[in-house]
């Protein structure tokens, strides 16, 4: 007998992907979605599938998703993005874990990234193992604002298969979540009161680059693996200027 699973989202106007990745979800017993005020298309879309839809204000990825957890009703649960979809052969595996009487708590996933439409074959980036099936009550999220992980208190596995991961709706919505993303990095290192030098963020966007784009093998991913290189590394600059600029402001602020 397969043991029930519930598969819980966060979404923020998610219009692009989430039709697909719910369509993918009509197996499971249980969908859970916690928006946090979509003004798209997303709700509309969840009325169309076995959704229980949820509200709650942003307080940072680790938080809402620990929310969206807590709202699901079986042990059994799998975390997803909106812009995440799973293949019929990770399907089938899924279902083989649930059917088994396993003694393990959660299993990793590999996530092959997806690069304004470019599935990405080669890199680091498409060899990511993340935990995201695991047992409710084993488990809970780190509570971080990005980069949030799931933390099993038992012994994990990996499941073989992978998901797909659509990174961005576009380069515009990427730009804005790098951007995001550096302003919750630079306020975290100003509290830990850290400051850069010209050199030294020079040196890091150029390592990054490189690292990225030769050791992780993403010039084998075309021009879209150039563009996600050259990106990643325009991203590392930006964390450490918007750090030193966050220092400057308090301190200028302080000052009066």
């Amino acid at each position: 007998m397969m043991a029930k699973l519930s598969v819980f989202i966060i979404t923020y106007n998610e219009e692009r992907i989430l039709d697909k990745c719910l369509n993918k979800l009509s197996w499971v017993d249980e969908i859970v979605v916690v928006d946090s005020g979509s003004t798209d298309a997303t709700l509309d879309i969840c009325k169309k599938y076995h959704v229980k839809v949820f509200h709650n204000d942003f307080q940072g990825f680790g938080a809402q998703k620990q929310f969206a957890l807590e709202k699901t009703s079986n042990d059994w649960v799998l975390s997803l993005d909106a812009d995440e979809i799973l293949s019929n052969e990770l399907i089938d595996e899924i279902k083989e874990v649930l059917i088994e009487n396993t003694y393990i708590a959660g299993y990793f996933i590999n996530r092959q990234h997806v690069f304004l439409d470019k599935v990405f074959n080669y890199g680091q980036d498409s060899k990511k193992c993340v935990l995201r099936l695991f047992k409710k009550s084993k488990g809970k999220f780190d509570g971080k604002m990005v980069h949030e992980t799931i933390v099993v208190n038992g012994n994990t596995g990996n499941l073989k298969n992978s998901f797909l991961h659509f990174t961005a709706r576009s380069l515009e919505h990427y730009l804005e979540k790098i951007n995001t993303y550096a302003t919750i990095f630079a306020e975290g290192q100003y509290l830990k009161n850290k400051k850069y030098s010209i050199l030294e963020i020079a040196l890091k966007v150029k390592l990054e680059f490189l690292k990225k784009y030769f050791l992780n093998l993403n010039i084998l991913n075309g021009k879209e693996g150039f563009y996600w290189s050259f990106l990643a590394a325009y991203s590392s600059g930006l964390k450490y200027i918007k750090t030193n600029e966050q220092y400057k402001k308090v301190k200028k602020q302080l000052m009066f």
